[in-house]
Formats: structure tokens, C-alpha cells, sequence
């Protein structure tokens, strides 16, 4: 019951005010209509017993079977929780896990839920939001009670020190994690970065790159004019090491340093990566215009695009070590050593000392053994993803008379039938050792051979890069399979006999450390991060933590952590390994 009653008289107008008697239990919406559901669709302690032993903002049925919602996974979006009972649901336009949960059969109703990201409640049988603040027994104490449990899953934008927030009910490595986190300046925090307009693709890269422990420190060893590099050329040349001053870093490479710089200081993010996009669209125009782009293609740019300054400031640096000689200037010796000063010394840039390593192809003809090496250097390794499809009968005939397979596409025949990830043996035509004479026309003879390719130099930081995106006929598509990927990965199986650095035996240990994932498709995608907030241990104390990680299993401890532009929220393993990751980064532990 209720209704409008007037007050005493206003002593400054003189005039008579109403007021309006609500029914004390009584929630209304927004629009003024009172829902009768709340006393039996609210029920604040099984809702506290439910969020404390679940993965907290993650849709469970996506979680659980992995479900894709418009080909995007629904836990990184709205997540709408039940009142009754604590179930987490997406609220996507073909999942609708939330809905579906409404409208299974419970004996009493499960009809009011609140958004995790909005914390606005809605009620299925009004079809109305509710107002939060009429009731401070029920809606009022349950968002409260939300919200401060939001917050402990949050990380801090402006921690400069090395707390680590431990997920509740999170038990992967956890002997590991608890208290054993050493205190160290070394531990970067995780920042927003400001979307400039598409700029996803831009900011999921970056942020994996303000985790590279091995770039903060480089970058920083050349980051102002006057910087020494010492050169040791081979010992075939007979020279003695050279110590050279460099000039004053590029544009890109000082706004990067800048970017980093600013990722790490301690002050409140998110903040703009403004300078260090403009710097790099100068360098690529073609990442201008607010478009859609892809986050490998921004990577393998950038880093290029560094190293081609840094090779510019070294080749400088040596020159003016013999004091700038030109072509008419320098003797045959003068330009002898430059020359060999200079091709150790481009190796020496920052870039290729993380993230520059080596393949060897191999291969080897069926019909006359004749084997052919060539070495090739990759900043990341393109593994393809195998479709999960039925495949169509092929007409054998016809297909001999009229078809001719290039190696690509027998490439692509062998990813597809082999359930492997990585670089293997594959039948490859060949074309033929085959000499006319004259005027005589030769023809192409194509026969079986055999490739191989491993790895002959590993770098410290290994970047797998999944290839979601492929040809098929005029268009583009995506791949949305579910890739299983570990924490560490033992790259000996994938390594050369000759391979540098690498003793016969060993296993030779990665630990991921950053992940790109890319939801959606096509036409409409979204680039997000993971990131481990992590001390790395001291080069002599790696062997000694991964003996003690029962195989090494776990990786390094540490605390995940989920970047989309601005937003910044703590998450448990469970979650990154359940991410539709499309570049995988490792960082090397032995």
C-alpha cells in the first residue's frame, strides 16, 4: 500500500509539499513500476559463497566449453551475474548464456542480475532495470558487497612496488606464488593505454613489449648520445676489439625508450601512446588513417624499423671511430677493418640481441639425394592452425591433368593432416638439377623432395605467431579454433644439431610471459593483452628455480593480467589459457 499525503508548509514559499509513501520492501524501476521479484530472486549469501570459488567477470559456460559468441569469446565482454544463485552469464547477441539461465527451470526465480561492468541491475521478468538505492537491505548491500570484491581483482595502475595480488581460489602454482616473490625495482606495472582510434592492434603489442625485461634493459643501456658499444670481430680477422661512441638514438627509437620510460614510472595510468604511434606511422604510413590492422604485421614493422636505426647509429659510430674516412680517403686496410667492425657490430642492435634468431632450411631431393641448406633469420615462427573440417573426395583424374601443387599449397596439405604446430618434414614438389642446348625448350620436371626446418639459433625471446588469418578464394578468413599452447615450452625437439648455445640433451626452456589474443572477425575484431607481472630471477639462478618447478610446468611466478586499452583487471591461469591467442610470447628461462 501506498500514497501521497501532504507535509507541513514550506516556510519559504508558503507552499504545502507532498511526499510520497513507498511500501518499505518494495524495489521499483527506473521507470517508477515496483518489482515483486526481488525477495525471492535475491539471495546475498549464496551469491557470496558462489563468486569466491569461481573465476571472477568470465561468462562460465564460455569458460567451460569455450564457446564463441559473433566468433568473440564472451568472458573478456558484459558479463551479467544472477542474484539468486551467482552464476555468471554473457550477454552477447547469439550466446546469451544469462538468458538461457533465466529460463532454465529452478523452483524459485532466477530473474534479477546485475552487469559486472555497468553495475546496473535488470530484472528478465520485468524487463526493467532496478534502482539500487530504495533498499539498503537488498540490492543496495548486494552491489556494495560486489563492487569491493571487484576491486581486489584490480591492478593498481600507479604500484611501483612488488605486491602481487593473488586471485582468490586460484590454485595453479601456488606453493610457487605464496611469499616467494622477491622484491625487486625490476617489476613493471601494467598501465591502460589509450585507444587513438582502431588502435587495439597498436596497444595489445606495446603492452607485451613493457613486459620484455631484456628490452627495458637494453633500450636503457643506449638510450642517450655518447653511449659505448664495445665491437668484438671474429678471430679470423686479427683485429682487437673497438669501442665506439654512438650518436644520438633515432626518432622512433627514442620515443620508444620514452614509452617504456612512462610505463614504468610510478604515477596513475592509463596513458597515451601517442608519440611513439605517430613516430612509428612516419616510418609505415600505411597503420595511418584509424583502419583495422594486424598486430603481427605492426610488430615485424616496428621492430624492423628500429633495427634499421639502430644499424644507421652503430655504422655511424664506427665510422667516426677512424674518423669519417670516405671512399677517396681510405686505404684498402682502413676499409677492411670498417667492414668487419661493421658486420659485428650491426648485430649488435638491441633488436636482434632479444628478438632475432635463425632457421635452417633443409632440403633434400627423393630421387637424386641431392641436399640443399639454406639459413634464413626470423623475428617470430608463423605456425599454422589445422581446421577441424571434413574433407571434400578429389577426382583424382582430373586433378593430374589439370593441376600442378606449388610448394605453398603442399604446405598447406601437410598442416592440415598432420596434427603438429610446429616446423616438420613435408612432400614438397621440386623443380629440376634439367640443361637444353641451343635454341631447345626446357621444361619444368617437377619431382618429391623433403623439407626440414629448425631452429639453429635460438634468441632470448621466442614470439610464436598463430596464423588465424588465411586465403580462402577471393577473401580473407579467420580461424577461431582453440589452441592449446604450455607455459613452458621445451624448444630442443625443434632445434638443430648445430644449433648455438645448445648442449646436446638438455631441454632448453621457455616460459610465456605475454599473450595477443584477437576476438571477433574479419569484418569487426578486437586485440587485447595478457601479461605476467614477474621478477625475473638472476641468469645464475634459472637453473635452480626450474629444477624446482617439477619439470618446469608452471613457468615463472608471478600474476596474469588482462589489458584491453584502458581497462586493466588481474586474472587467474585458467582464464589466459582458455584466450584465443594469436601471438605467444616466451622469454627464455635456461
Amino acid at each position: 500500500v501506498y500514497g501521497i499525503i501532504p507535509k507541513k508548509s514550506c516556510r519559504e514559499c508558503k507552499k504545502a509539499t507532498l511526499t510520497v509513501l513507498w511500501p518499505e520492501n518494495c524495489i521499483y524501476s527506473l521507470s517508477g513500476v515496483p518489482c515483486q521479484h526481488v525477495s525471492r530472486a535475491v539471495d546475498v549469501t549464496s551469491v557470496k559463497k558462489a563468486v569466491t570459488q569461481s573465476v571472477w567477470s568470465v561468462c562460465s559456460e564460455c569458460l567451460k566449453e569455450r564457446v564463441m559468441c559473433d566468433g568473440e569469446p564472451s568472458g573478456p565482454f558484459d558479463v551479467l551475474l544472477c542474484l539468486k544463485c551467482g552464476f555468471q552469464g554473457c550477454n552477447q547477441s547469439d550466446g546469451q548464456h544469462s538468458v538461457k539461465h533465466f529460463q532454465a527451470a529452478h523452483s524459485e526465480p532466477h530473474c534479477i542480475v546485475i552487469s559486472l561492468s555497468t553495475w546496473k541491475v535488470w530484472c528478465h521478468e520485468c524487463n526493467e532495470e532496478l534502482s539500487t538505492h530504495c533498499n539498503k537491505k537488498a540490492l543496495a548491500q548486494m552491489v556494495d558487497f560486489l563492487q569491493k570484491h571487484s576491486n581486489a581483482f584490480k591492478v593498481p595502475t600507479n604500484c611501483s612496488s612488488s605486491k602481487i595480488i593473488k586471485i582468490r581460489g586460484e590454485t595453479e602454482s601456488s606453493d610457487l606464488i605464496k611469499g616467494r616473490i622477491p622484491v625487486s625495482s625490476t617489476l613493471v606495472p601494467v598501465k591502460g593505454l589509450s585507444n587513438l582510434g582502431n588502435t587495439c592492434f597498436f596497444n595489445a603489442v606495446m603492452q607485451n613489449l613493457a613486459q620484455t625485461h631484456l628490452m627495458n634493459d637494453l633500450i636503457t643501456e643506449i638510450k642517450e648520445k655518447g653511449s659505448k658499444l664495445k665491437i668484438c670481430p671474429s678471430a679470423e680477422t686479427n683485429l682487437d676489439p673497438l669501442v665506439v661512441t654512438l650518436p644520438s638514438p633515432e626518432p622512433l627509437t627514442s620515443a620508444m625508450f620514452l614509452f617504456l620510460h612512462s610505463m614504468k614510472e610510478a604515477g596513475k595510468g592509463p596513458i597515451s601512446p601517442k608519440i611513439l604511434f605517430n613516430q612509428m606511422c612516419q616510418k609505415a604510413p600505411r597503420f595511418k588513417g584509424y583502419q583495422q590492422q594486424d598486430s603481427q604485421e605492426l610488430l615485424h614493422y616496428l621492430l624492423d624499423a628500429m633495427r634499421v636505426e639502430e644499424t644507421k647509429r652503430i655504422k655511424a659510430g664506427i665510422l667516426k671511430a677512424f674518423n669519417n674516412p670516405t671512399e677517396k680517403t681510405a686505404d684498402d686496410d682502413t676499409k677492411r677493418q670498417v667492414k668487419a667492425y661493421g658486420k659485428e657490430g650491426v648485430k649488435m642492435n638491441f633488436v636482434d640481441r632479444i628478438f632475432v634468431g635463425e632457421l635452417t632450411n633443409t632440403i633434400m631431393c627423393e630421387e637424386c639425394e641431392h641436399i640443399s641448406t639454406v639459413k634464413e633469420a626470423f623475428i617470430d615462427l608463423s605456425l599454422p592452425i589445422i581446421e577441424e573440417r571434413v574433407s571434400k573426395p578429389v577426382n583424382m583424374g582430373r586433378a593430374a591433368k589439370t593441376s600442378k601443387l606449388s610448394e605453398r599449397d603442399c604446405e598447406h596439405l601437410t598442416s592440415a593432416t598432420e596434427d603438429t604446430a610446429y616446423p616438420t618434414f613435408a612432400i614438397l614438389p621440386k623443380n629440376t638439377k634439367k640443361h637444353g642446348s641451343g635454341r631447345d625448350k626446357v621444361d619444368n620436371v617437377y619431382t618429391s623432395a623433403r623439407k626440414q626446418m629448425l631452429i639453429s639459433a635460438l634468441p632470448p625471446v621466442v614470439i610464436l605467431h598463430l596464423k588465424r588469418f588465411h586465403q580462402a578464394g577471393m577473401t580473407l578468413r579467420k580461424v577461431n579454433r582453440h589452441v592449446d599452447f604450455p607455459l613452458v615450452l621445451d624448444l630442443a625437439p625443434f632445434c638443430s644439431a648445430s644449433c648455438k648455445n645448445i648442449v646436446a640433451g638438455e631441454k632448453v626452456l621457455y616460459s610465456l610471459y605475454g599473450i595477443v589474443e584477437h576476438s571477433g572477425s574479419m569484418r569487426g575484431g578486437h586485440y587485447t593483452a595478457y601479461v605476467k607481472i614477474r621478477a625475473p630471477p638472476k641468469k645464475q639462478d634459472y637453473r635452480k628455480h626450474v629444477m624446482g618447478l617439477k619439470e618446469a610446468t608452471g613457468g615463472l611466478p608471478g600474476q596474469w593480467v588482462y589489458v584491453s586499452d584502458t581497462h586493466v583487471q588481474a586474472v587467474p591461469e585458467s582464464r589466459v589459457l582458455n584466450s584465443q591467442a594469436y601471438l605467444l610470447f616466451y622469454e627464455e628461462l635456461l
